[in-house]
């Protein structure tokens, strides 16, 4: 944990896009890099404001514990905007505050 996935219909040309999202969200965070994860999906299907043609984001954290989301929202925004060629407008983030006794890494409960 934190557990980062971003969903798009954007266009993903950037190997270390996972690696740099994993970074930011660690060091915004204050958590240890090895206990991140990162995901970037790419799906052309995806819609808004019903059209595959809008191009955008579902971006999802999941964390124990935020800081400040404001802060994190816009460098999320930030960094899928400019990574995926996405229109601000369409970029989506939804926090997830996670109870310790409810994540495990490495099969052993963090609470």
């Amino acid at each position: 944990m934190p557990f980062l996935t971003i969903c798009s219909n954007g266009t993903q040309n950037d190997a270390n896009l996972a690696a740099e999202a994993a970074k930011l969200v660690g060091e915004m965070l204050h958590k240890p890099l090895n206990y991140v994860v990162a995901d970037i999906r790419i799906n052309p299907n995806m819609a808004f404001e019903g059209s595959t043609a809008k191009k955008g984001a579902l971006i999802e954290l999941k964390s124990i514990g935020f800081s400040d989301k404001a802060a994190l929202a816009r460098a999320l925004t930030d960094l899928a905007a400019e990574r995926l060629q996405l229109e601000r407008r369409y970029i989506n983030v939804r926090f997830v505050n996670l109870a310790a006794d409810d994540v495990a890494v490495g099969g052993s409960l963090l609470g």
